[in-house]
């Protein structure tokens, strides 16, 4: 089986694109692309997490501040992570397993079965941590605003 099943139809260009938290920290530095930006539960769990692990009050501040400026310019739900997703990240986890065993089970790959069962583009500031991954998902590097 190839896990093309498990996502879904791969079109010649995505209008379809998923952020990764890469992103989402950088959000107001990010030039966005054209297209249908969604965000992942994966990623809110991400940013949570660093919300409430620090104990600097300033910090804290900062990246809840950070969370709703991400939900004001990009106005789609979190999207759940859920059964195809999950086979989705269980195919690339196996690909990913073969070079980089201790990769194969991150939130990085979590966010490519993701993207892999919407048939959409991943966007990244990280492609290296995606890269055994190119042939099912397309990762696409944002510009910066100058």
């Amino acid at each position: 089986m190839d896990g093309r099943s498990y996502g879904a139809a791969v079109t010649a260009k995505h209008f379809m694109m998923l952020l990764d938290t890469s992103v989402l920290i950088d959000i107001d530095d990010v030039r966005l692309p054209e297209g249908s930006l969604q965000l992942s539960a994966i990623s809110l769990s991400e940013l949570t997490f660093g919300i409430e692990k620090t104990s600097d009050v300033r910090v804290r501040q900062l990246r809840v501040r950070r969370l709703a400026r991400i939900e004001e310019l990009v106005p789609a739900a979190w999207l759940p992570f859920d059964e195809r997703a999950a086979q989705g990240t269980g195919f690339l986890s196996a690909i990913v397993s073969r070079s980089r065993a201790a990769h194969a089970r991150s939130k990085d790959i979590m966010l490519a079965g993701h993207a892999f069962a919407l048939g959409a583009a991943l966007i990244t500031f990280n492609p290296k941590d995606f890269e055994l991954l190119s042939g099912h998902v397309e990762i696409i590097v944002p510009e910066l605003r100058r």
